[in-house]
């Protein structure tokens, strides 16, 4: 049940927060890459929130351990590089673990992208921005696959799709939300 209510908050956390969750990954396999100066521990400002990046070598992959106020939760992500910048795409690594098939078949582990960038000991990222999304599909200034759900939209557009989104769009101001800093844990 603790797993479940940490599952629903992170979810409900995207939507407070503005993310744009995605059906499909940012990456495929060979997308993947490994950066030295990712693995570690960041640290939020404040000290509430940290994250512990761990590579699998193996898999070529991060598993990302998420400590706040409200619990610890492990994602997995990809990191790759389109264009000039480094992206995470990350999704969770820890459904909860749900008995009855009914209540399983509910939960869908959705992709969030996330732009990164490391300057020494500091940790930079910006998902993108659900407002500037919602506006410009509103506007038919984004045609990128989606669907809109109450006050939720979901990117439904494959991969290919995604990553030529990202790639034309990452230098525009609006369209990932005001980065937060991470301070490496020493």
């Amino acid at each position: 049940m603790r797993h479940l209510m940490l599952f629903l908050t992170c979810a409900i956390a995207a939507v407070m927060f503005g993310c744009v969750p995605s059906l499909q990954p940012l990456y495929l396999e060979k997308d993947s890459i490994l950066l030295a100066p990712l693995a570690g521990t960041w640290v939020s400002e404040d000290g509430k929130e940290k994250f512990t990046f761990k590579a699998d070598e193996a898999e070529i992959k991060y598993e990302v351990t998420c400590v706040s106020e409200k619990g610890t939760g492990k994602l997995e992500a990809h990191l790759l590089r389109i264009g000039k910048h480094l992206f995470l795409d990350t999704t969770v690594d820890d459904l909860p673990e749900v008995k009855n098939d009914y209540p399983k078949f509910h939960l869908l582990p959705v992709h969030l992208i996330t732009k990164i960038s490391i300057e020494g000991d500091v940790l930079r990222y910006a998902t993108l921005n659900f407002d500037w999304i919602k506006k410009g599909i509103e506007q038919k200034k984004i045609t990128i696959h989606h669907e809109a759900m109450k006050d939720m939209t979901f990117l439904t557009a494959s991969t290919k799709e995604l990553q030529e989104f990202v790639r034309t769009h990452a230098d525009e101001k609006d369209a990932f939300q005001e980065p937060k800093e991470l301070r490496r844990q020493k």
